[in-house]
C-alpha cells in the first residue's frame, strides 16, 4: 500500500521528529511505501521560528548578549539537523503546504493516511483546532483508508464546542487507536467506534540501525532533558545523584545551568545515541521517559502539569509510577536510588507491543484494506 502519513513532523521536538521516524520505519518494514505528508501550517512555522531565537535568561545585559547568540545559534544549528534528518530518513511528500484547502489534492495520491501519532488531537495547542488532523480533506469518494495511529489530545480536558464536528470525522474513520488513557475517555464520550490503546511509536522499532557503536561523549554522565527551569530541591537532587555516582552533568536540546556541557545543537541521532550512553537520566519529557525505558536506563522523570496524562499514563502501565516524581525529599532520594526491574518492563512492553502492531497491521490496514477491496 502506498501511505500518507500527517503528524507533527516540521518541529524542533527530538520527540516528534523520532515517532515520525519510527512509524514509518515500521511501515516500511512491512512492505508498505510511506511519504510523510509534507503539511507545515503557518501558525506552527511561526511559532518554531520564535523558538530558534529564545535566548536564556539572566540579570546581566553582558550575559543576556552572549547567551542570545550562543543560544540562538545552537537552536539553528537544531533546526537544520532536524530538517537534514527528516530529508535523509524520510520521504516527504512532493509538495510544501501550508495552507489546509491544499491537502485536499493529495489524498488521491495514497491507499491509505494515517494520523498520529503525538498530539495531532490536543486542540488547545499552539496550533489550535485544525480539522485536517482529522482528515476532514479525505472525501468519502476517494477510496483512501482513513487511520489513526497512537494519536493523543495531550492536555486537552475536553472538546467543548468541537465535539459535534470531531464526532462527525471520527465516524468516517476505518480505524482509531490513541495513546493514552486522557484521549481514550474523551474520545469514547463522542464516538461509537472501538477505539484502541496503543503504544507511541518509538516503541515499534530498536533505532539500532542509528546507534553508534563509538563513544559520544568521553566522561560517564547523568543526562539532562530538561523543559522549564529546575526548582531548587530538584537540581539538589540531580546534583546528588551525580556526585554518588561519580557522574559529569550535561544537557542535551535544551540549555541547563547546572549542567557542566549543554548540547543544544544536536541531531536525532546524536540525541538518541546520548540517551543510550548514559549512566541515569533526568527528564520532564514525555519521549524522554521512552527512551530511557528502551535501552533501559536507571532514570527519573521530574512531574510537569502539561505532561501528566502522557507520561504518567505510560508509566503506570509498565508499572514504574515510582519514577515519576512530583515532590523531592529524602524519600525520593532513597527510591531513585533501587534499581528498576528491566525483565519485569521488558514483559510487559513485548505484550503491549504486540498489541499495537496488531492493531496498526491487522486491524488499520490489512482488514480493512480487504473490505475497501470488496465493495
Amino acid at each position: 500500500m502506498k501511505i500518507g502519513i500527517l503528524t507533527f513532523h516540521h518541529t524542533t521536538n527530538f520527540g516528534a521528529t523520532l515517532q515520525t521516524y519510527a512509524l514509518s520505519e515500521a511501515l516500511k518494514r512491512h512492505n508498505h511505501e510511506i511519504e510523510i505528508i509534507d503539511y507545515r501550517p503557518i501558525k506552527a512555522i511561526k511559532h518554531y521560528r520564535k523558538k530558534v531565537a529564545k535566548p536564556l535568561k539572566t540579570n546581566s545585559r553582558k550575559i543576556l548578549i552572549k547567551n542570545f547568540l550562543n543560544y540562538s545559534y545552537s537552536n539553528l544549528i537544531k533546526y537544520v539537523k532536524m530538517r537534514n534528518f527528516l530529508k535523509s530518513y524520510l520521504k516527504l511528500s512532493p509538495d510544501l503546504i501550508t495552507e489546509k484547502d491544499n491537502l485536499r489534492k493529495l489524498a488521491n495520491r495514497y491507499d491509505a493516511i494515517v494520523c498520529g501519532s503525538d498530539q495531532v488531537w490536543c486542540i488547545n495547542s499552539i496550533r489550535g483546532f485544525d480539522s485536517s488532523y482529522f482528515l476532514d480533506f479525505v472525501e468519502n469518494d476517494i477510496n483512501c483508508l482513513k487511520v489513526s495511529y497512537a494519536a493523543s489530545c495531550g492536555h486537552t480536558k475536553t472538546l467543548g464546542q468541537h465535539s459535534k464536528l470531531i464526532s462527525q470525522y471520527l465516524d468516517d474513520f476505518d480505524a482509531i487507536s490513541v495513546r493514552d488513557t486522557n484521549s481514550l475517555l474523551l474520545l469514547k464520550e463522542i464516538c461509537k467506534k472501538d477505539i484502541y490503546p496503543v503504544l507511541d511509536p518509538t516503541f515499534l522499532i530498536d533505532f539500532k540501525e542509528i546507534c553508534y557503536s563509538k563513544k559520544i561523549f568521553h566522561k560517564n554522565y547523568l543526562l539532562l532533558y530538561i523543559e522549564e527551569d529546575l526548582k531548587q530541591k530538584e537540581i539538589d537532587f540531580i546534583n546528588k545523584i551525580a556526585r554518588e555516582r561519580n557522574l559529569t552533568i550535561i544537557s542535551v536540546g535544551e540549555p541547563c545551568k547546572i549542567a557542566e556541557k549543554n548540547f543544544i545543537g544536536i541531531s536525532p541521532i546524536e540525541w538518541v545515541n546520548f540517551f543510550k550512553q548514559a549512566s541515569y537520566i533526568v527528564t520532564n519529557f514525555y519521549h524522554g521517559t521512552i527512551f530511557s525505558i528502551k535501552f533501559n536506563q536507571p532514570f527519573t522523570t521530574l512531574v510537569r502539569s502539561g505532561k501528566v496524562n502522557k507520561t504518567g499514563d505510560l508509566l503506570q502501565r509498565l508499572n514504574l509510577e515510582s519514577r515519576f516524581v512530583k515532590n523531592i525529599d529524602f524519600s525520593t532520594v532513597q527510591e531513585q536510588r533501587s534499581e528498576i526491574n528491566y525483565a519485569d518492563v521488558r514483559n510487559k512492553l513485548e505484550v503491549e507491543i504486540e498489541k499495537s502492531k496488531a492493531y496498526l497491521f491487522n486491524i488499520a490496514l490489512r482488514e480493512n484494506c480487504l473490505l475497501e477491496n470488496q465493495k
